[in-house]
């Protein structure tokens, strides 16, 4: 009987030492995993929000109910990993929980790549639209929104409407609001925060170099500023240029004469604008064409950049009037005149170059030519009209001296007359008296 009990006594015993040892073994192998092995979750961000702990996260990435226990006893003799902070972490297949738990103590959340659009310096409104139209994103704000431009602009600036007033106010015509940049496609709302973010950009933009401005009588708003800097935009690569195009602008604006900018003809013809411009659209009248009409367009034709609205208020001291490309490359500039005379032998100089490239290209240089030619036309009768108008004031001028001289004339004749006239009276007069006193002595 006693022989029995012993063997029993040694059978629990075994079991024990068994138990223990197989206890021992899984609570290595755990520890061992949770510091070494991958950690495994079904998405490859794991997002901890505000108020979640170190527990949650074992509760999420541990699915054994044995493994989960031992791993929070773990935590718990290891407090240096329980203070974990909110965010998005990178669950990348090779990372252990603990290096996980150790990447949400320090904070080292994921970046998140996120879809970019691109708003490139000198694009136009059309263009980003229809871009926008290619892409399969939603944004329901958005589009709500955009049908009622003013609306979309009032929310866009619901938290600084003074800026909104010193651009304007709100427009229906969104053209060269929006900042030139690249913009990330963030998941809620991408387009309406890309619109927010461009226009309060380029809106304050503007404002830090209006207050210090070259003042303007053809630059009266911030929305003229815009105006220009679009056209300058359009005309130039160098940045180095656009101080100087915008003094040609200035100088032309002063001495009455159009921009002719063929920029602003092409948008006037076609915002989203596919081929070369001729004659005809030279000769065609929009709002936009600066060969027809005086002045600014009425609307901005691009997105400018920031230098090409700080061009507009502090442009160069110059006398040029004139300007044409120096080559096919818009790197190599443009050759600025102050008169006709030495722009047209620019503009011969540039058909030569011209001609050189299309042999070279094989291509026909006659459309070209025509183009240039119809610009010199131009040229000739804004210069020939400037002529004519200082021509016509000087006449005017003549004239009046010429009638202030005939006045003065008449009024020295008229003078004179009456002095003959009152000689004759007097003479008169004395030889009515002579004949009396011979009267009077005979």
């Amino acid at each position: 009987m006693l022989f029995k009990y012993k063997r029993l006594l040694l059978a629990c015993v075994a079991l024990f030492v068994l138990i223990t040892f197989c206890a021992a073994v899984m609570v290595y192998k755990t520890i061992n995993d949770f510091k070494s092995s991958p950690a495994i979750f079904d998405k490859q961000v794991y997002s901890l929000k505000y108020g979640e702990n170190a527990t949650k996260v074992i509760e999420d990435f541990s699915s054994n109910p044995i493994t989960k226990q031992i791993n929070k006893i773990y935590l718990h003799f290891h407090t240096e990993y329980t203070a974990v902070q909110k965010g998005d972490y990178l669950v990348d297949g090779k990372k252990s929980l603990l290096d996980l738990l150790k990447d949400m103590v320090q904070g080292n959340v994921v970046q998140k790549i996120y879809p970019t659009f691109p708003i490139i310096e000198g694009t136009n409104y059309a263009k980003i639209m229809r871009s926008i139209s290619k892409r399969k994103t939603e944004d329901k704000t958005f589009f709500k929104l955009i049908k009622e431009p003013r609306k979309l602009m009032l929310e866009i600036f619901s938290d600084d409407l003074e800026l909104l007033e010193f651009i304007g106010g709100p427009r229906e015509n969104f053209e060269g609001l929006i900042s030139p940049a690249t913009y990330p496609m963030y998941e809620k709302n991408p387009y309406m925060h890309m619109f927010r973010k461009g226009m309060l950009r380029q809106a304050r933009i503007l404002k830090k170099y209006w207050n210090d401005r070259e003042e303007s009588e053809f630059i009266k708003t911030p929305y003229d500023a815009l105006i220009m800097a679009s056209l300058i935009e359009r005309e130039t690569f160098l940045d180095d240029e656009r101080p100087i195009i915008a003094s040609v602008f200035y100088n032309r604006l002063n001495r009455g004469m159009r921009l002719q900018t063929d920029p602003s003809v092409m948008y006037g013809v076609n915002p989203i604008f596919i081929g070369r411009l001729s004659k005809v659209h030279l000769l065609t009248d929009t709002p936009y064409n600066t060969y027809t009409r005086s002045g600014l367009p009425p609307t901005p034709i691009c997105m400018p950049r920031e230098q090409s609205i700080y061009a507009v208020l502090h442009p160069s001291k110059t006398d040029y009037l004139f300007f044409v490309a120096k080559s096919p490359s818009p790197k190599d500039g443009h050759a600025f005149s102050s008169n006709l005379r030495a722009h047209n032998r620019a503009v011969s100089a540039y058909r030569k170059n011209i001609r050189e490239f299309l042999v070279s290209q094989h291509e026909n240089a006659d459309e070209n030519d025509e183009l240039l030619v119809a610009e010199e036309e131009a040229n000739a009768s804004a210069v020939g009209e400037q002529i004519a108008s200082i021509k016509n004031e000087e006449d005017n001028a003549k004239s009046e001296e010429k009638t202030d001289v005939i006045s003065v004339e008449k009024k020295n004749n008229a003078s004179v007359e009456k002095k003959e006239s009152l000689k004759k009276d007097v003479s008169g007069s004395n030889s009515k008296k002579s004949k009396n006193k011979n009267k009077e002595n005979s």
